[in-house]
């Protein structure tokens, strides 16, 4: 398994929220792990395929997925398949360069949540991680 365990999430606050990472490209992910960090969510594992990508999402169970929708071993729909099953509060985050109509429609009966398009400053994807933590926020209860 290629799966990167950053234990971020593990060692903070249990009000922490907790996300995992799958996409090929090691930059992209240490790059959306660092934005992650500055919107105050935790990255509990980072992989690059579908199969490590599945077995992050049922070892750490996190509240957010960001997944490539183009990765080595298979197509990101087909993961947030898989895991929307598994964790049906799980919120999926769908970052892709381009989608035909039957793919998005695809995804979204996946289980994906929004699909945020690639670019050079991750606009679309910070502002759909952004809303997702402010929703979250917004309805977890105080301490």
């Amino acid at each position: 398994m290629q799966t990167l365990d950053l234990g971020v999430a593990s060692a903070g606050s249990p009000a922490l929220l907790r996300a995992c990472i799958v996409d090929e490209h090691a930059a992209v992910r240490e790059w959306l792990a660092g934005k992650l960090e500055g919107l105050g969510i935790g990255t509990s594992a980072a992989s690059g395929t579908v199969a490590d990508g599945v077995a992050a999402i049922r070892t750490h169970r996190p509240d957010l997925v960001v997944v490539d929708n183009r990765l080595p071993d298979g197509r990101g729909v087909d993961l947030c398949r898989e895991v929307s099953d598994l964790t049906p509060l799980l919120t999926l985050i769908l970052h892709t360069g381009v989608i035909s109509p039957l793919e998005e429609k695809q995804a979204y009966d996946a289980g994906v949540a929004r699909i945020a398009f690639k670019s050079i400053q991750g606009e679309d994807l910070l502002a759909a991680v952004a809303e997702f933590a402010s929703r979250r926020r917004a309805s977890d209860p105080a301490p």
